[in-house]
């Protein structure tokens, strides 16, 4: 009966093992899955893997459970009729871990010192600090070798490299993200690809009032050097931006994005001077660009004379 009892158990105890194993198997497939469905979120991900931890962790807890019941009631009767209790997988690996001493031996290791009727036992370092404390020694040894012997970048170099790094990521973001231009920052742009899409936005949106060709019509002539709002790429963008609603001009920040904005406001500068035929009279104030350098040039010297 009790060979029968302890086959059963034994039995019992497989089963659980292989469903900790089936537990692990089908979590990590699961997760595979999970995140290779577009629509998944962290959040179901974090939680089915936290559940998946729980009913491993109680498999543990069973499997524990079912050893101990097996050491307690299964007991080995020796001649003399004294009981051998039979250790659980847990009292051996302590046993292995801390190198503790057994009761019955504990005279072996008894010191001659008493303190007010307690003596000390002199009990050897636990086998799993010494492993870590060899471990630390290694690890030393690496650490040393790595960082001040075969070029391991230190703390400092370390962040100046991960500063670098994070620079060229910034500027990388922030050159494809063209509709973060607004009037204080733009520029104009020069390359042919911009002009180009800016003469396409300006035959589809601006020819009705300044002609095919910037001559000028129900609007002002945008080829000749005088302006009614400013000159300027930062006036001409915030004139096509927010519109002049007594003049009949809509703002276009509606319809355009910052960086469409910026490259038609970028083809109306490079048509100044163009003279096409039939073209407008001048309206508004004469615009020189050499003229707003001086003034920006005089502004700064200013500025530093009064520093």
């Amino acid at each position: 009966m009790k060979d029968f009892n302890r086959k059963k158990i034994n039995a019992t105890s497989k089963k659980i093992g292989l469903l900790i194993g089936l537990l692990f198997v089908s979590g990590g497939a699961f997760a595979q899955s999970s995140i290779n469905q577009a629509d998944s979120s962290d959040f179901f991900l974090w939680l089915i893997l936290c559940l998946e931890l729980l009913l491993i962790s109680i498999g543990l807890v069973l499997i524990f459970v079912v050893l101990r019941v097996n050491s307690i009631l299964f007991k080995e009767e020796t001649p003399e009729g004294e009981l051998i209790e039979e250790k659980s997988l847990y009292e051996i690996l302590s046993e292995k871990l801390t190198g503790a001493v057994p009761i019955e031996k504990e005279g072996d290791v008894m010191t001659d010192h008493d303190y007010d009727g307690i003596r000390e036992l002199d009990n050897n370092l636990p086998p799993w600090w010494v492993g870590m404390f060899y471990l630390t020694i290694v690890f030393a040894f690496l650490y040393v070798g790595y960082y001040h012997f075969f070029g391991g970048a230190l703390q400092h170099e370390a962040y100046e490299i991960e500063m670098a790094e994070a620079k060229v990521e910034v500027e990388a973001y922030l050159a494809q993200m063209t509709d973060l231009v607004d009037e204080s920052n733009v520029e104009v742009l020069s390359d042919a690809s911009a002009i180009s899409a800016g003469k396409t936005i300006y035959l589809e949106k601006c020819v009705a009032c300044h002609g095919p060709e910037g001559q000028g019509g129900i609007g002002p002539n945008l080829t000749d050097n005088y302006w009614l709002h400013g000159g300027s790429i930062k006036e001409v963008f915030k004139t096509v931006k927010y519109g002049v609603a007594e003049k009949g001009m809509i703002p276009w920040e509606a319809q355009l994005s910052p960086g469409q904005i910026q490259e038609v406001s970028s083809f109306i500068l490079s048509i100044v001077g163009t003279n096409p035929p039939n073209a407008k009279e001048p309206q508004g104030d004469l615009y020189s660009p050499e003229g707003e350098e001086s003034a920006n040039a005089a502004t700064t010297n200013s500025e530093n004379s009064n520093i």
